[in-house]
């Protein structure tokens, strides 16, 4: 099986059946490496006898793991011709990206997108607009991608997850994520819809 930064390098070469079953094949592969023993009694796992049931039962207790698929935002925030983007600490990549994170229990997507951008950059938002999603296999994620635009605030990254931040134009982007993720759709999607509205 591809480890995670070998499948990253080929992301843009992958038609979506193949990354779909890629995905799946890794995050089939997480759940169960996470699920060797009951996380309520600590009993033995087993697959279930359903083959048509992708979950674990706990051989004393009965109790059913299901594949945990963990929600997270990822939002393109707009301030006019310019986009938002940052450098994060924990990638280990040199390209910069959107601001993204995980939904925090009891939050809507909306609320995690305004809480995520006001804690990693400062600032507020407003018109937020659902995008699209995608699989993220690293390990079990489902990103889900919206549009925002700056409403206020004055732009400081946290300096602890983000460590540089930055407004940018078409024609001064920095190194942005490779084709394939969402992050570069949304990216690619600004920069068409500027590209088709630019003046003669």
């Amino acid at each position: 099986m591809l480890n995670d930064k070998e499948l990253r390098a080929i992301l843009s070469t992958l038609s979506a059946e193949e990354y779909r079953k890629i995905a799946a094949e890794r995050m089939k592969a997480h759940h169960e490496a996470t699920n060797r023993f009951c996380g309520k009694c600590g009993g033995a796992m087993r697959h279930h006898a359903d083959p048509n049931e992708n979950a674990y039962v706990c051989e004393k207790c009965g109790y059913l793991a299901y594949p945990k698929i963990c929600p997270a935002i990822i939002v393109l925030v707009t301030k006019g011709d310019k986009i938002l983007l940052q450098r994060n600490s924990h990638y280990g990549l040199k390209n910069w990206t959107l601001v993204a994170g995980f939904v925090d229990p009891g939050e809507s997507f909306e609320d995690a997108v305004r809480r995520e951008v006001a804690e990693e950059a400062s600032i507020k938002v407003k018109n937020i607009r659902y995008f699209g999603s995608q699989s993220w296999p690293f390990p079990s994620t489902i990103m889900v991608g919206f549009t925002a635009e700056y409403e206020s605030g004055e732009l400081t990254p946290d300096g602890e997850e983000v460590i540089e931040s930055g407004w940018f134009s078409k024609d001064n982007l920095p190194e942005i994520p490779l084709p394939g993720s969402i992050a570069r759709a949304l990216i690619d999607e600004f920069l068409n819809d500027h590209e088709k509205n630019r003046p003669e």
